[in-house]
């Protein structure tokens, strides 16, 4: 058999499977798991900066809330602009401890800031955190993510 047929569709797919792992992350939802048994499922994922900015501003409610995910840990700052509910940020450590919760105020310019450094942060609906079972301490042990069909 000839190699080189094979290597040139080899070269000319790799873009196409590349962009297909990456657009993976990048539109995709979560199911997230934390010590107690507590679980958050379908979350959706913004690990961009486009997705994070625009946030759950262009929603009409908190559905499942959302995840904001970095590469990085560093002090995050939330404001609430363009939201139209009330929301509930956790913020997480690189180690997964939930180590702040805040409520949100609708339609605000205030800052919501982690003032620590954080991973991740989740806004879920008003309360749902305390619905979830989910307090300061609480550990995120496990992440299944997948694309959006």
């Amino acid at each position: 058999m000839n190699k080189r047929p094979l290597t040139a569709l080899g070269v000319f797919l790799l873009p196409f499977l590349v962009w297909g792992e990456t657009h993976a992350a990048m539109f995709g939802t979560c199911d997230l798991f934390f010590s107690g048994g507590v679980s958050v499922k379908d979350i959706p994922l913004a690990n961009t900066a486009d997705l994070r900015e625009r946030g759950l501003s262009s929603q009409e409610q908190a559905s499942n809330g959302m995840l904001f995910s970095w590469d990085n840990s560093e002090p995050r700052a939330f404001t609430m602009r363009g939201v139209s509910f009330p929301l509930s940020i956790g913020f997480l450590s690189d180690d997964g401890t939930l180590f702040a919760i805040e409520d949100m105020g609708v339609d605000s310019d205030k800052f919501y800031l982690s003032m620590q450094p954080a991973t991740d942060a989740i806004e879920l609906a008003l309360g749902q955190f305390e619905n979830l079972g989910l307090s300061i301490g609480s550990k995120l042990i496990r992440r299944e993510c997948r694309a959006f069909d």
